[in-house]
């Protein structure tokens, strides 16, 4: 009897090693499922955002399906090559809305605001070393900077005049373009096409709207009763400029663009008012601009689907 019953406890170790290495092949499999990445194809070099289950890894993969580690890099002639595919894809989509065959409602939303310029380590730099008049234009940005809202343009075809410049048609190259990325969502996909700095006024004129430099002007205007700029001492370069495009992903329809304009100005206010005793002071200090549009392709005269 003494025999047999190693003989049973060697059974039930057996067994529970069995159901011991079945249970670790449930979890393992579980685990597979829960970092299972699902994979999008695109024409595009598409850098496309995946989330792993649980610790939140974020994963990129080129247009191939190729997945990416955070060390792989292009060399230059694939950044020119991505780069140039995503501004001809940009520039063939935008021209697109004003060419006369595409109907759409479009809405404008202007944004302004005025911060610091950085240096070249990325450090922020104090607009003077007047204290008083830094403090001053933090409070009367509220009064200079109003975000405007633009009337919906009718559900037309005729938008050659609603974008950035008169007759605007898209000349952007892959030379201007400091970096470019595109990512895929669900069902739309994100195109952002960044400038080089210091971007020349040409391509400011050409791709944006044009200079606008008495735009600045104006907003400083409204503070006059404080302070004035001194116009012949102000130097403007152009920095941090970029588009954004947003576009559906079935159809390649743009349904956002939002653009960025970011001015360093450099200029020397002269008190007024109040200010008056602080005479004249050298400033310097970021202008931002942006020019967000919303473009809307459904006819509002169609009969509407019922649910």
């Amino acid at each position: 009897m003494f025999k047999k019953i190693p003989v049973a406890v060697s059974l039930l170790l057996v067994f529970a090693m069995l159901f011991s290495f079945a249970s670790c092949s449930l979890t393992s499999t579980e685990e597979e499922t829960q970092t299972t990445i699902k994979k999008r194809t695109s024409d595009l070099p598409t850098e496309q955002l995946y989330v792993v289950a649980g610790d939140n890894q974020t994963y990129f993969i080129d247009a191939e399906g190729n997945t990416l580690s955070e060390t792989t890099t292009l060399d230059d002639a694939g950044v020119l090559a991505k780069n140039t595919r995503l501004v001809d894809y940009y520039n063939v989509n935008v021209n697109a809305l004003v060419d006369g065959t595409q109907k759409a409602i479009v809405s404008r939303r202007d944004g302004k605001s005025i911060g610091k310029q950085t240096d070249a380590e990325g450090n922020s730099v104090k607009m003077s070393e007047n204290e008083q008049v830094n403090a001053a234009i933090d409070s009367l940005k509220k009064y200079m900077l109003v975000t405007e809202d633009y009337p919906d343009t009718e559900y037309t075809s005729d938008l050659k005049d609603v974008f950035p410049g008169a007759e605007y048609v898209s000349t952007l190259t892959a030379a201007d373009i400091e970096s470019a990325t595109c990512v895929d969502g669900d069902t739309t996909r994100t195109i952002v096409l960044t400038l080089k700095s210091p971007v020349p006024k040409a391509v400011i004129d050409a791709n944006f709207d044009k200079e606008n430099i008495d735009d600045i002007y104006a907003e400083f205007e409204k503070a006059k009763d404080y302070m004035t700029i001194e116009k012949d001492k102000t130097k403007f370069e152009y920095v941090n400029c970029k588009i954004e495009i947003v576009a559906d992903l079935e159809t390649d329809n743009v349904i956002s663009l939002r653009y960025t304009k970011g001015v360093n100005v450099n200029t020397v206010i002269k008190g007024e008012g109040k200010l008056a005793s602080v005479g004249e002071v050298p400033v310097a200090f970021l202008y931002t601009y942006t020019v967000e549009y919303s473009i809307d392709r459904t006819d509002p005269e169609a009969p509407q689907e019922i649910k």
